[in-house]
């Protein structure tokens, strides 16, 4: 007899007053009864068939809590099939089962047990809570509380979206996936993201404090995304000020994964992904090809000549003295410039053989070289990891082990990363318990671009831009196989970047290795208290070696070898101890916290050097005890000490009505003892409405709940510890003396290098948050909106001192500004089944954002920054605009007669053609006081939208993400779209587009000549401005996981197969290969300089379970 039921789930609109445990045996109670309602009305069939009779024997017995409280309800199921039952409402069952069979049992909010029958007739089940599944616990370092008891602004990250995107840059996967997150990160393996929550409180040192197990540290760059458990970001002063000092920008705080607390056999999970990074060529700015090169370079003479109303002089040494520019056989180089037609290969080939570093034959691409597809490629990436978890009822532990691989898309940059994790909790006692969290990483990069980790350049031109200053008519290597060079005449100075990148960036090599370790005792001498010592520990080891290899080959030359070398280590810990009460009378609960805290930043020390041709360029051999020339640095850091003490209280009224109070003293070695320390307070309350009497006859709400908090957190991170302090130092021009005469030589003395500050004092942080939590419609729709303000007062800064001061010493930072950010953060869930099998998910996530510099000391109306070839400044930070504004002329349009070249202010440089400034004071001359704000790369708007669509075990997934309101500084543009600028380099297809009479003010760009002048590329001006609006289709995504009857057949306990595609298509009219650009000071941001951008991946994902 087979018989069939279907039942549906019901959830009560309001909790009440009931705990989540009874909520969840009244819920199982309801579904029971429906169960057996529904069963008591369905239809039985009878099939006969000539079959072999399987022998079946009954099991029957309890399901029951931890306090022997029996379980009604509860799910009994026999594993691979579909035959099942329920218990009654004193928890008992009874199962016909195969002797052979296991039962599986769960129950809402408990954890779910499999029990081999093995020929038992009666099974007794104690199943054990499971937290996180009555109400969502979050972590927040010192403390938990669930999601119903938060009165901040806090979000959440699930586990399997943080560990989805395969990058070893842990913070690219938050963008998008939380509100009022701005994370701007790049394509290149081994770097780190630039984060910035709810804008930007200060001049630098904008990061969040990162928490991991309770440690604070400064990077995340060692952590496995796969040993992740938890992650939650505390955004506003409610959530954040208990960690005080630190907390101004934000805390982000990271849980790794635990084993279950129950009697059950290890558990193994295998992870694998494999798949590739595509470069997107098509998506890189079009270069002209040779021969429309030497035309736009004849037409740039022609222009030249109308300019100046003298003959044309056509001199470009490669393509000949004639109107009609001509294709050269051979570009040739011996020392000095010529073509030639007709070669004596034999000679120049002996010559080679003689001194191949100084003998050059190329035989132009006159198809042109695409530098950017040579320089870049389809490169590999894989990511393994395999963990181990398990426990009992006395303990648990979690040991994970990660391997990546991942090369760039450009050519010798690639990043490996080992690392392996261990996590272990043991109650030794009832009242005591002990444990750790220990992990070893290795890390290895090499080819890293830009610094800053990577995320963005050193100077004005990565080795990436230099792809398109190299002119198309090179090919990559010349006739003797070696890498084709720009000393033939004609070709300014760029350098091939593929030798570059091969060579030089291709043998720079970062190795690190990190330590980390947090040991904890938890003590539980009452009931309610917990009593928690902590004393994490990181230990950071690095050695990098970088080489530059001699060529004589371009027109700049590099003309010896040149190795450097260096190490460091540092050793930081922090001691924290908590005491937490918590004890509910009545209706009334209250929670108690209390601690004291200790760390240091990170002591160390470091050694590095440097010298020129080595006897050897082997990587093998080379190290500074065999270069010339040496010169060695070495030096010692003893990092920040912090000192704090810490109280919270939490208090709730019947789970309705909820107030917390924070306050927090630190105390810094950054500041002298005129400041040293600090007190930030906070307070916040929560009215949970949904719990209301007046609530439990609508069926709209779920759940609604109104919180508001205010708070005060600190900043430290943009000074330095001897800041404080006056420094003094010998100078070899300013203070060698000849004290004995001047023929017994100079003596050393010592001047002040810097003046100290001893007054600076912490950057204090004033937020306000309102916020909204509300379901709809028995949760299938869930709101969270926040609206919140924040104001930053005493912003740190070094202003130059003028020169009339007649001191040589460095300028202190000084407490000199105030910096205000608002905005509105809310994220969407809606979800629901359209069918039984065919279920969604769609999550919005909204971030809105104002940032303002609200005051400037007095006499000090602004200050700039930001300069790239002989644009200065791009940046400039004033009161009433955003940090890191755009600055420079507004571009009107071109000259496009004669007439209004007459007619128009006077400007140096203008003529037709030209830009055509905006006269911003109206004093008929244009000068530096008519430059003007242009933009802001400070987005006003970022969002993510994620859909999810599952069908049984099939599971769809796309997500976006998008930013609007930014502008980017287009830097590239002054290399490919001026021919003056390097004239002879490579130029872009704006030369097509350049202006003529017919354009007028429809050009793309200004007039294709020679100039260099205030009216073209030699000053920073709107034109470089450009919407950086974009959409990006961030990761799509399709899985399957096998059903129980399928794994059971081949021996595991789980099997999921997908493939999945990354930044597989941006929607923008930003003209750069990727609008997302960050880099830089926080001052002088938003700028592209050729930034590694984040290209498309394609990957295949394997899960096992054993």
């Amino acid at each position: 007899m087979i018989q069939k039921s279907d039942y549906h789930s019901l959830k009560p609109k309001s909790w009440g007053r009931l705990s989540p445990s009874l909520v969840a045996k009244a819920l199982s109670c309801m579904l029971c009864f429906g169960a057996q309602l529904a069963i008591a009305n369905t239809t039985s069939d009878y099939e006969e068939t000539n079959a072999v009779v399987t022998v079946q024997a009954t099991v029957t017995g309890t399901v029951i809590d931890s306090d022997g409280a029996p379980l009604p309800g509860a799910n009994v199921l026999v594993k691979g099939t579909t035959n099942g039952t329920q218990t009654d409402f004193d928890g008992n069952y009874s199962i016909d089962v195969e002797p052979g069979a296991t039962l599986v049992f769960s129950y809402i909010g408990f954890v779910k047990q499999e029990i081999p029958v093995n020929g038992k007739t009666e099974i007794l089940v104690t199943m054990l809570e499971d937290a996180a599944q009555l109400s969502e616990v979050i972590v927040t370092g010192y403390s938990t509380e669930t999601k119903r008891e938060t009165t901040g602004a806090i979000s959440t990250v699930k586990a399997e979206d943080l560990a989805a995107i395969p990058t070893a840059n842990i913070e690219q996967s938050l963008q998008g996936r939380v509100s009022g997150i701005t994370v701007i990160s790049n394509g290149q393996p081994g770097t780190t993201s630039q984060i910035r929550i709810r804008g930007f409180g200060a001049f630098g040192g904008n990061e969040p404090l990162y928490v991991v197990d309770g440690v604070p540290v400064t990077s995340t760059d060692f952590l496995n995304p796969a040993d992740i458990d938890n992650t939650t970001v505390l955004k506003d002063a409610a959530a954040a000020s208990i960690y005080g000092a630190r907390a101004a920008n934000g805390v982000i705080v990271y849980t790794t994964k635990q084993g279950a607390r129950s009697r059950q056999k290890t558990q193994m999970t295998l992870k694998i992904t494999s798949g590739v990074t595509d470069p997107n060529v098509g998506g890189a700015p079009e270069m002209l090809n040779p021969q429309d090169m030497a035309d736009w370079t004849f037409q740039a003479y022609r222009n030249n000549a109308a300019a100046t109303g003298t003959p044309v002089q056509y001199t470009h040494p490669q393509y000949g003295p004639g109107p009609n520019p001509r294709m050269p056989d051979y570009l040739y180089a011996d020392g000095a410039s010529g073509v030639v037609g007709a070669v004596d290969m034999n000679k120049i080939r002996a010559d080679y053989e003689k001194d191949p570093l100084n003998t050059f034959l190329i035989k132009p691409n006159l198809q042109g070289t695409n530098w950017y597809k040579e320089i870049t490629r389809v490169a590999p990436l894989n990511r393994i990891s395999l963990n181990f978890s398990g426990g009992t009822e006395a303990g648990r532990f979690y040991i994970g082990l990660g391997a990546q691989s991942q090369d760039g898309v450009t050519i010798g940059n690639s990043f490996t990363r080992y690392t392996l994790r261990a996590n272990s909790e043991w109650d030794l006692r009832p009242w005591l318990a002990i444990g750790e969290n220990f992990q070893a990483t290795y890390r290895s990069a090499k080819g890293i671009e830009g610094g800053q980790g990577g995320i963005g350049v050193a100077d004005d031109e990565s080795t990436l831009l230099s792809a398109f200053r190299m002119p198309t008519i090179i090919p990559v290597r010349d006739e003797f196989g070696s890498y084709a060079s720009t000393k033939a005449a004609g070709f300014n100075n760029p350098r091939n970047p593929v030798r570059v990148l091969d060579y030089d960036r291709g043998n720079d090599t970062n190795f690190n290795i990190n330590l980390f370790g947090n040991m904890y005792l938890l003590l539980k001498p009452i009931d309610g208290l917990t009593i928690r010592s902590s004393l994490g520990m990181q230990y950071n080891s690095s050695y990098y070696t970088d080489y530059n290899y001699k060529y004589l080959g371009d027109s700049e030359p590099q003309a010896s070898d040149s190795f450097s070398e260096g190490s460091g280590y540092n050793f930081q810990w922090v001691f924290t101890n908590t005491a937490t009460y918590e004890k509910l009378f009545g209706v009334h609960k209250v929670k108690v916290l209390g601690g004291m805290e200790a760390l240091n930043t990170g002591a160390g020390r470091f050694i590095n050097g440097r010298g020129i041709n080595p006897f050897s360029m082997d990587t093998d051999y080379v190290t500074l005890n065999n270069v010339n020339s040496p010169t060695v640095n070495s030096g010692l850091y003893s990092g920040v000490n912090f000192y704090s003490l810490f109280g919270k209280l939490d208090y709730n009224f019947d789970e309705r009505y909820y107030v917390s109070g924070v306050v927090r003293r630190d105390g810094s070695s950054r500041f002298g003892a005129n400041n040293r320390y600090g007190v930030f307070p906070a307070a916040s309350v929560a009215w949970r409405v949904i719990a209301e009497p007046f609530m439990e006859n609508q069926n709209v709400f779920s759940d609604l709940k109104v919180r508001g908090g205010w708070g005060q957190m600190g900043n430290s991170n943009n000074v330095s510890p001897t800041n404080q302090y006056s420094l003094y130092a010998s100078n070899l021009d300013r203070t060698y003396w000849p004290i004995a005469g001047q023929n017994s030589g100079a003596d050393a003395g010592f001047a002040q290098s810097r003046i100290g500050n001893p007054d600076a004092k912490w950057e204090t942080s004033e937020t306000l948050n309102i916020g909204f939590d509300a379901s709809f419609f028995d949760n299938h729709l869930d709101l969270i909106l926040d609206w919140w303000k924040k104001d930053t007062k005493d912003l740190l800064y070094t202003i130059q001192l003028p020169g009339v001061v007649g001191n040589f010493a460095a300028s202190p930072a000084v407490n000199i500004a105030t910096m205000a950010n608002k905005g509105v953060d809310f994220q969407i869930v809606g979800r629901g089944n359209f069918t039984e099998d065919l279920s969604f998910e769609v999550t919005l996530n909204n971030s809105f954002l104002h940032n303002e510099i609200t005051y400037l000391t007095p006499g000090l109306d602004f200050f700039d920054a930001g300069s790239y070839r002989g644009i200065s400044p791009t940046n400039r930070n004033a009161v009433g605009h955003s940090l890191s504004s755009f600055f420079g002329y507004k571009v009107m349009g071109y000259f496009n007669s004669q007439a209004e070249v007459d007619s128009s202010p006077a400007q140096d440089g203008k003529g037709l053609g030209r830009f055509r400034y905006e006269d911003v004071n109206g004093d008929g001359v244009i000068t530096p006081d008519d430059r003007t704000f242009l933009g802001s790369p400070v987005p006003a708007y970022t969002g993510g939208l994620t859909f999810n669509l599952r069908y049984r075990q099939l599971e769809f997934e796309t997500y976006w993400y998008g930013s609007f309101g930014n502008d980017v500084w287009n830097q590239q543009k002054w290399f490919t779209d001026f021919f003056g600028s390097f004239e002879g380099a490579a130029k872009g297809v704006a030369a097509f587009n350049s202006w003529t009479p017919e354009l007028g003010n429809n050009a793309g760009a200004p007039i294709w000549e020679s100039a260099s002048n205030l009216s073209t590329n030699g000053a920073g001006n709107s034109w470089y401005v450009e919407d950086a609006t974009f959409v990006r289709l961030q990761r799509i995504s399709l899985s399957y996981d096998f059903d129980v009857a399928f794994t059971d057949r081949i021996n595991v306990n789980g099997l999921k197969l997908g493939v999945a595609a990354n930044n597989l298509w941006t929607i923008t009219n930003y003209s750069g290969i990727d609008p997302s650009v960050g880099g830089g000071a926080d001052t002088n941001f938003g700028v592209d300089v050729g930034n590694y951008p984040a290209t498309p991946s394609f990957t295949i994902d394997l899960e096992l379970k054993f």
